[in-house]
C-alpha cells in the first residue's frame, strides 16, 4: 500500500507538504503542488480514511436513510440512491446507506459514533417519529421529503398539492368531469407518507 512518506520521497519533499497539498491547509507553490500531484497521481496514493477524519474532524461521508419494505417500489428508491451516490462522489463524498426499519436508534448510532458528516433522511411521513430525533442531533440534517412540522430541518421535496392541482385542472380544462386517481397502496396512505396525502389533497 502506498503511504504520505512514499508519495513524499518520489515527489522530493516533505511528508507534511504532502499533507498541506492534499488538506489545502497552507499555500504550497504552484511547483510543488504540482510535482506532488503528479506523484500521487502516478503512485496512486488514496489519503488513509481513518486518519484523515481524525485529523479533519470530518469522515467525508454522508448517511442516506432509505425505507426497505415489501410493499416498496424498489426502482423508484434507487433512482434516488444512484442520484445521491453520484452527487456524493463529485464532492469526494462517500455514502453510507441505512434503512428505515433501523428507526430513530440508527439516527442516534451515526451521530454518536461520528461515522458520517450528515444525515439525508427519505421516506418522510406526516407525523414522522423520527423528527424530535432529528432535530436534537448535532448533524446537518435533509429530509427528502416534508413532516407536518418541519420547524428547525431542512426539507427537498416536489410540490405535490401543485403537482395534483394541475393534473386536475388541464383534465378538466380538457371537459373531463370524472377524473381517477390511481396512486400508491393503501398501505402507503396508512402510514401517512407525507407526499401520498399532501398529492391526494
Amino acid at each position: 500500500m502506498v503511504t504520505i512518506n512514499d508519495v513524499a520521497n518520489a515527489a522530493g519533499v516533505a511528508p507534511s507538504t504532502v499533507s498541506y497539498v492534499i488538506s489545502g491547509k497552507r499555500s504550497i507553490s504552484p511547483k510543488t503542488r504540482r510535482l506532488v500531484e503528479e506523484s500521487i497521481r502516478k503512485l496512486g496514493y488514496h489519503p488513509h480514511a481513518g486518519a484523515r477524519a481524525l485529523a479533519s474532524s470530518r469522515t467525508n461521508v454522508l448517511a442516506l436513510v432509505v425505507p426497505l419494505r415489501t410493499d416498496l417500489n424498489v426502482a423508484v428508491v434507487m433512482e434516488f440512491v444512484a442520484a445521491a451516490v453520484t452527487a456524493a462522489r463529485a464532492h469526494d463524498q462517500d455514502l453510507l446507506l441505512l434503512t428505515k426499519d433501523e428507526g430513530p436508534a440508527a439516527l442516534q448510532r451515526v451521530a454518536s459514533s461520528a461515522i458520517a458528516d450528515a444525515l439525508m433522511v427519505m421516506d418522510v411521513e406526516a407525523a414522522d417519529p423520527r423528527v424530535p430525533m432529528l432535530i436534537a442531533l448535532d448533524l446537518p440534517v435533509v429530509l427528502i421529503g416534508v413532516p407536518d412540522h418541519p420547524a428547525g430541518l431542512s426539507c427537498v421535496d416536489l410540490d405535490f398539492t401543485a403537482a395534483g392541482a394541475a393534473c386536475v385542472a388541464h383534465l378538466a380544462d380538457l371537459g373531463h368531469r370524472s377524473i381517477a386517481l390511481i396512486g400508491p397502496s393503501p398501505a402507503v396512505y396508512r402510514r401517512g407518507t407525507s407526499y401520498a396525502t399532501r398529492f391526494l389533497r
